[in-house]
């Protein structure tokens, strides 16, 4: 009766493992989505100005957690829902025209920041702004620009976010 029994108890044990390893594999791939992060800048090289760019699209990637921004159009992409922290800065320099930055989640502008234009007396100007955001998965985080901003070496005018924790 003993050896008709081990085969019954192995065939279990084997039936847990596999369980097991499923659960083991889906907590490792939980945890590599919880990994979202970037940060980038205008500029590669050089310095200038940028215009009237909808979305403003961020070349110098100092950090890409995940690859969830997309360097050729602007656009970061939540990879899961949770609650981002995004911020935005942006510098104007020598420039007839307004600085105006705005973030936007989807179609939806979220939060502004800008600044008039630069005279012989204040000749450069920086703004800045930051949210909390709630995302569900595909939605996506961009900045829109109305007038000029510039980019130089400095790094001066950046978009940053990441993912504070998944809901």
């Amino acid at each position: 009766m003993e050896n008709y029994a081990q085969p019954a108890e192995l065939a279990a044990i084997r039936q847990k493992l596999i369980v097991s390893e499923g659960r083991v594999k889906e907590l490792e791939k939980q945890q590599e989505a919880r990994k979202v992060a970037f940060s980038a800048s205008l500029r590669t090289s050089g310095e200038g100005h940028t215009d009237d760019s909808a979305p403003l699209i961020y070349k110098n990637v100092f950090t890409n957690t995940g690859n969830h921004y997309n360097v050729n159009t602007g656009y970061f992409t939540a990879p899961v829902r949770g609650v981002y922290y995004f911020r935005f800065t942006g510098h104007a320099a020598h420039s007839e025209y307004i600085m105006r930055m705005i973030l936007f989640k989807n179609t939806t502008s979220t939060v502004t920041a800008g600044d008039s234009r630069t005279t012989n007396t204040d000749p450069e100007d920086n703004a800045s702004n930051g949210v909390v955001l709630q995302l569900e998965v595909g939605d996506v985080v961009s900045v829109h620009l109305n007038g000029e901003v510039w980019d130089d070496q400095y790094h001066r005018t950046t978009f940053s976010g990441f993912l504070l924790f998944t809901l």
